[in-house]
């Protein structure tokens, strides 16, 4: 399913030589003066990514081209890569979608009814990404409807606890139904080899009164005193995405 210096040029008063009272010479600009303005021009056109790089933990959008030139093909259709930086190292974030028929005996033929979610975060060693985690769900729904999807505007990399360590969050749904029934919901929240969840449904038929689902579940962990930063954030992700219709 990771965030530059600015130069600054002095100049004597305009007209004069310095420590004298004679005019100065106005002369052509020189090739190291084109060079100079050229390198102001792009410090200054790198400014607004340089604000996003505050901070102990940084996170920047990476394209696919940078997945493939570090050997990470995707597992299915790209949803999201982000390239992370935190006091453990440098990371990359895939975020995947996979679909194709279901492997049960009565699957429909020729009909998409398997969905493959792959959320991995990879931690550079040298010259290889190693994998350090996965989150992996799936749906197999022969002759129903099913779907599943991610919320890529709402997989978010946080330092919650101020470890200088990157949380990761990834929202996403699952169904396996008739179509009207209210979609398994669950927000996973990974930092290192701690995994914790927020889990439950979506909330349908909101426009009229029978709204029906909505359920939200936390992981035991969730009500220690010291995860409550984490709890606090699964729920803040889980309402910006649980209203389905």
């Amino acid at each position: 399913m990771i965030e530059r210096p600015r130069l600054t040029l002095s100049s004597s008063p305009a007209g004069r030589k310095a420590g004298t009272g004679q005019s100065a010479i106005k002369r052509p600009a020189t090739t190291g003066s084109l060079c100079l303005a050229l390198c102001l021009s792009l410090a200054g056109a790198a400014a607004p990514q340089a604000a996003r790089a505050a901070g102990p933990v940084q996170s920047f959008p990476v394209a696919s081209g940078f997945l493939a030139s570090g050997q990470i093909p995707p597992r299915g259709t790209l949803v999201k890569a982000e390239r992370i930086v935190d006091r453990a190292g440098e990371h990359l974030l895939v975020v995947t979608l996979d679909s194709g028929p279901s492997t049960a005996a009565k699957a429909t033929p020729g009909a998409a009814e398997r969905f493959e979610l792959f959320a991995v975060l990879y931690t550079r060693k040298d010259k290889a990404w190693p994998q350090t985690w996965i989150i992996e769900d799936h749906v197999d729904c022969p002759g129903l409807d099913s779907s599943a999807k991610f919320f890529p505007d709402y997989i978010t990399v946080t330092d919650l606890d101020k470890n200088g360590m990157a949380e990761v969050t990834v929202p996403y749904t699952m169904s396996c139904g008739g179509g009207v029934d209210a979609n398994e919901l669950k927000v996973i929240l990974r930092q290192g080899e701690q995994k914790l969840a927020l889990r439950g449904t979506t909330l349908r038929n909101t426009r009229v009164s029978a709204a029906y689902g909505g359920e939200m579940r936390f992981d035991p962990a969730l009500s220690l005193k010291e995860n409550a930063a984490f709890k606090a954030h699964l729920k803040l992700v889980r309402d910006k995405v649980y209203v389905e219709d």
